[in-house]
């Protein structure tokens, strides 16, 4: 048997979600970034991208966006930044970044391998990692890379992580890595009691904030704990909206990731276009920040509240990821997504198994100050008109092998 025979002949995963490619899979969203767009030919309310802050669909982000592609294109500058791929305008962005964070930094090509080759730098075979089993898929796989001892403890069960440590072999350095806000769940670290650890524990910690920075503020989720996270990583795909992210950290730690983060040396700089757009955002945000801001966290309390309200298990989220937990048979599941989407013209993203336990369903709604009161009671209208078609059966089971 081929390679390509044994791989064809599986359906496991997300393959086996393969028949709803084009629907519920690789779905097509046409028109501009905005709470509205179309599928298939009609409206529908979004609620399925990280655009919290609502810029990239801002008229004078395009307007500077153009003017960059009109000087520059979009592929400059070449090469890795290493070697050709440097200017005045990364460093500025790095600049900028620190003050805001109060760490050195340095930018990353892409925020997801730039999380794998952080890890993978931090450890050799010696060390041991223990991380949060809901942490990202990035995380997950530069634990993948790793060849010593690795451990994961339940999710926010911080006395698994106290007894984890106390286990660890004497001479071997330990990293900790946890999310800021995790996307799934949309609830947040117990930093602050992991930090209590270190007063017992020696270890080094790492936050991936993807959806805290700027969306809960400049210092992210972790806000005013910032500078006793050892290393800070963000992405520039969510409250920023666009692609690429950074690492922050002590000048040392930066120091040696400028020459040992793989993705880095062996891949292309971070496009200038990405650059200018994301430094003309931050400008933006210093004068618009606290109101696009004030307007995603309304958006959120008023359709989380509303959605408790009738009913609907939304966990412990805090942040303006919004999962629905549900029970239902596949053919349930189904006919339920089809009448949100077609019926009511609400589109959200389905998660489900292997990210979620089988028979389990979340619907995750993405918040974001796009979001105009309508859309929120237009949504929960769709909710409650379903929630009397369909016994609602919400149990918080949760998937603790990610």
């Amino acid at each position: 048997m081929s390679l390509l025979e044994k791989l064809t002949g599986k359906n496991r995963g997300l393959s086996a979600y393969g028949q709803y490619q084009s629907e519920y899979i690789y779905p097509i969203l046409e028109g501009p970034l905005k709470s509205r767009m179309t599928f298939k030919g009609r409206e529908v309310i979004v609620w399925s991208f990280n655009d919290y802050l609502g810029l990239q669909s801002d008229d004078k982000v395009i307007q500077a966006e153009t003017e960059i592609v009109k000087k520059y294109g979009s592929g400059y500058p070449a090469g890795s930044r290493l070697l050709t791929g440097n200017t005045v305008y990364h460093e500025q962005l790095e600049q900028e970044i620190s003050q805001l964070i109060g760490k050195d930094v340095l930018l990353l090509n892409f925020g997801y391998q730039g999380i794998m080759s952080v890890v993978d730098s931090l450890v050799d075979r010696h060390e041991t990692i223990i991380y949060d089993q809901q942490v990202h898929a990035s995380l997950i796989d530069g634990v993948r890379l790793h060849q010593g001892p690795k451990f994961s403890y339940k999710h926010n069960d911080i006395h698994q992580l106290e007894r984890l440590l106390s286990k660890v072999q004497s001479g071997s350095e330990v990293l900790v890595l946890v999310d800021g806000v995790f996307s799934m769940r949309g609830d947040t670290a117990n930093v602050a009691d992991i930090l209590r650890l270190k007063e017992t524990y020696e270890f080094t910690l790492l936050v991936d904030d993807a959806h805290g920075f700027m969306s809960f503020g400049e210092r992210g989720s972790v806000g005013d704990l910032m500078p006793q996270v050892d290393i800070y990583i963000s992405t520039f795909a969510k409250a920023l909206a666009t692609t690429g992210g950074f690492v922050a950290a002590r000048k040392e730690f930066i120091d040696y990731f400028k020459y040992n983060l793989r993705s880095q040396t062996f891949g292309r700089t971070l496009p200038l276009l990405t650059v200018a757009s994301v430094l003309f955002k931050l400008k933006l945000l210093a004068e618009e920040g606290t109101e696009r801001r004030n307007k995603l966290w309304k958006n959120t309390r008023l359709l989380q509240e509303g959605l408790k309200t009738l009913g609907y298990d939304i966990g412990n989220t805090c942040s303006p990821i919004t999962p629905i937990y549900l029970t239902y048979s596949e053919e349930t599941t189904t006919a339920f997504l089809g009448e949100l989407r077609y019926t009511y013209r609400v589109f959200c993203s389905p998660v489900v198994y292997p990210v979620v336990p089988k028979g389990t369903l979340i619907l995750r709604l993405i918040v974001t100050a796009l979001h105009e009161e309508e859309d929120i009671i237009q949504t929960l209208d769709a909710f409650a008109k379903l929630q009397q078609t369909y016994a609602l059966n919400s149990e918080p089971e949760y998937s603790e092998d990610q």
